[in-house]
């Protein structure tokens, strides 16, 4: 949907079952808005579940999870009044059928992402050859232009192997691929074009409804993001429903969406395929492994890897919000993913019942509900130690690669406590404030690095590879011991001078 034409959308729309009215639709992100014209009331208590609609050139349009944005009445003098509606719909299909988005009809769902290419860096699908007469001998001969063309001192062949697959991984959201979609102009006086685009494609192993369909994107999307180390932009969505008949192809809907996740607007710069995590065509098993182990763990796992997608929405602009928000993360961590709940010594458990006991018969204020709560949260995993749990996680597979991690994650932690539950004597703002953007990094690498170890990431050999600067991982590794020999000498400054 990307010529001008295709985002203005004219025809008859289906506002219910009596009520079948002329619409416009305009296709703008957010903005998207379906107006409406009627002889007849819309009312409020009509269903907006789904609109369809039908455009002058017989395109099918359902319009999917609408809300209302006004409606009214217009009248002239001596004129009938006629009834308008604006509606904006969350998602939009546009294709050669209509689509129930509760019908089990889905079979294949593909897109693709800002960053597919860097992830799935195929390059020897493609390529040129130059100067050998041979190569172009035999490609004019093919052709049978070899007598009527003539062959200069630097020929150029350029050539696609055919190869479609550049990954295909067997998972809980059914089979993943990630392909070529390749695109080719023949040649001309002005040159020839061989492009292609790297598009993910999704089989259930069921026919599947529209809202799985598209759960089913964003938690690829969510894995993707944290493998290109910045959010990854969907586009391109489309859909393959089940009732193509044998020896028949029909174009597979396409699907606008309204409020699709997108690249931050402090965008990091592209991920080098050389510093990304995992190397699907490199090392193939191990993506697959960790792909499938990945998806397995999304469903207890989704409230905080949603949060870690909000830190890398933030790009390259930091704060203390982002900081306290990176270190919630690991609060949100389902139980599996944090240190078990220690049962107390039987002095210290003892003590505990007896002083809720007593602050039970003192008259109730918000002082003594938190320290109930205080004495109730007695051996269970704090937020420290849920960080030190996740940092272990990391610090016994990169091989040394990050000294001290633990100490630097102590600070974050100790930052984001100053800012939830005030100012502490043992802890000074002032010394370590210039080092937020590099604490926030360290718990958000923190983050995903675990979550990824745990997947079956074999980290070390990451550690051994050449790194730049061209993902969050590496821009973290970059320069980490500078940072945590100054963090440790603004620590050991004592508070009067750290303010001055």
């Amino acid at each position: 949907m990307k010529k001008s034409e295709d985002r203005r959308l004219q025809g008859t729309f289906q506002f219910s079952p009596e009520n079948s009215c002329f619409g416009e639709l305009i296709l703008k992100r957010g903005r998207t808005n379906l107006g409406l014209s009627s002889k007849s009331e819309f009312h409020r208590h009509e269903s907006l579940d789904y609109i369809r609609g039908q455009t002058l050139d017989g395109r099918c349009i359902t319009c999917i999870d609408c809300a209302w944005s006004s409606r009214g009445t217009n009248m002239k003098d001596g004129a009938e009044a006629y009834h308008y509606a604006h509606i904006f719909p969350h998602y939009v299909t546009v294709g050669d059928e209509h689509l129930d988005p509760l019908a089990l009809v889905i079979e294949q769902i593909s897109f693709t992402t800002d960053d597919l290419p860097e992830l799935f860096y195929d390059f020897g699908s493609f390529g040129t050859i130059s100067g050998p007469d041979s190569v172009i001998d035999t490609v004019l001969a093919k052709r049978e232009l070899a007598r009527s063309t003539e062959i200069g001192a630097w020929p150029q062949v350029a050539y696609y192997t055919g190869k479609v697959v550049i990954s295909e991984v067997s998972t809980g959201l059914g089979k993943v691929a990630v392909c070529h979609r390749p695109a080719f102009k023949s040649g001309s006086p002005t040159g020839v074009s061989l492009k292609s685009t790297i598009y993910v494609s999704i089989e259930p192993d069921e026919p599947i409804a529209f809202e799985g369909a598209m759960d089913r994107i964003t938690c690829l999307a969510r894995f993707l993001s944290g493998a290109a180390g910045r959010v990854q932009g969907i586009k391109g969505v489309q859909l393959r429903t089940l009732g193509k008949s044998e020896g028949t192809y029909r174009e597979p809907l396409r699907v606008h969406w309204s409020f699709a996740p997108k690249s931050g607007k402090n965008i990091d710069r592209k991920p080098h395929p050389g510093d990304v995590p995992l190397k699907p065509v490199n090392r193939p098993e191990e993506f697959s492994r960790v792909l499938a182990n990945w998806i397995k763990l999304d469903p207890g796992r989704a409230v905080a890897r949603n949060r870690y997608i909000s830190c890398l929405q933030k790009g390259n602009s930091y704060g203390v919000d982002r900081l306290v928000a990176a270190a919630n993360m690991f609060d949100v961590l389902p139980n599996e993913a944090v240190p078990l709940e220690l049962e107390l010594p039987k002095d210290l458990a003892a003590a505990q019942v007896s002083i809720l006991e007593m602050l039970k018969m003192v008259k109730q204020s918000h002082d003594r509900d938190s320290a109930i709560a205080a004495i109730k949260r007695l051996g269970r995993p704090s937020l420290p130690k849920k960080v030190a749990h996740r940092a272990k996680i990391v610090s016994g597979k990169m091989d040394g690669a990050f000294p001290d991690l633990a100490y630097v994650l102590k600070q974050a932690v100790a930052c984001r406590n100053h800012f939830v539950h005030g100012s502490s004597d043992s802890f000074d703002f002032n010394a370590i404030k210039n080092f937020v953007p590099f604490l926030t990094d360290a718990l958000e690498f923190t983050f995903a690095a675990a979550d990824l170890i745990e997947a079956g990431w074999d980290s070390s050999i990451w550690v051994g590879e050449p790194y730049g600067a061209g993902h969050s991982f590496a821009r973290f590794r970059w320069g980490y011991r500078e940072h945590v020999e100054q963090l440790r000498k603004a620590r050991a400054t004592p508070k009067a001078k750290s303010m001055g």
